[in-house]
């Protein structure tokens, strides 16, 4: 669908129209399975239980690879990851 524009000469323009009532579901489900695919890998990625997520932070951390917020953050992440699957 159009809609019409004045311009500045008295004519109208015909610009497309922003409804969007007529989506197709189906491509709004592809769209959502695209947009969350890299987190589905990743979840599947990551480790079951948060035990080696704490050991292999923990002794980073401990050796000095990283930072102890580092360590913090990367356990909260892995804790957020494993909520939302």
């Amino acid at each position: 669908m159009t809609q019409p524009r004045a311009t500045g000469n008295g004519d109208t323009a015909e610009l497309p129209s922003s409804d969007t009532g007529n989506a197709n579901p189906g491509s709004l489900d592809q769209l959502a399975r695209t947009l969350t695919a890299p987190l589905a890998v990743l979840s599947r990625a990551v480790p079951a239980g948060p035990i080696p997520v704490a050991l292999g932070t923990g002794a980073l951390a401990v050796a000095g690879v990283i930072e102890w917020p580092i360590a913090a953050a990367v356990g909260l992440g892995y804790l957020a990851l494993r909520r939302w699957r």
